[in-house]
């Protein structure tokens, strides 16, 4: 009889353990994470733009690189890599950063509202403010590599619309050289 609840309280504790190692493993996301990250890029990289406001040439950091998710960087490099080979734009016809094809010093990004999906993701709605104006964008973002990364842009309907595009060009006979 004893060993039988010695038993059952060795495993109880044993559940007890285990469901607290799990928490603190997997902690929940928080909005106010997204949020600090979203500000984070955006100031980087805003930053970096009017830094360099008067010799773009000068800016060769690869900001695609470093905040998009591993997918969304991958398709969106292979359209790149088409308007490269084609001469012109598919889907790059302004800065994707600005929301636009030119940028004034007052260019800046304010995070209004974050709706999170789970753990790993996000839906983040910032306002650019750029030539005195102001315009709403939707991101989306997911946790990744320890970290928030875009893996969306234009209210989530750039990795479609990237995605579209790459299979309309491989029908055509035409193919990213990245893989």
């Amino acid at each position: 009889m004893y060993i039988f609840f010695a038993y059952e309280i060795m495993k109880q504790v044993l559940i007890c353990f285990c469901l607290l190692l799990s928490f603190s493993f997997n902690k929940c996301a928080k909005p106010e994470d997204v949020e600090k990250r979203v500000n984070e890029i955006y100031g980087h990289v805003f930053t970096e733009y009017v830094n360099h406001f008067d010799d773009r040439n000068l800016l060769k950091i690869n900001f695609d690189s470093l905040y998009y998710s591993e997918e969304f960087y991958h398709l969106d490099a292979q359209v790149a890599d088409l308007e490269e080979q084609l001469g012109g734009p598919i889907v790059h016809d302004a800065d994707l950063w600005i929301c636009a094809q030119d940028y004034g010093k007052d260019l800046a990004a304010r995070v209004l509202k974050v709706k999170m999906d789970g753990n790993k993701k996000a839906k983040v709605t910032i306002n650019i403010h750029n030539f005195g104006q102001d315009q709403e964008e939707v991101l989306i973002m997911v946790y990744e590599r320890d970290n928030w990364f875009i893996d969306d842009m234009f209210d989530g309907t750039l990795k479609e619309r990237l995605k579209k595009e790459l299979k309309y060009y491989k029908k055509e006979g035409v193919a990213p050289r990245i893989k």
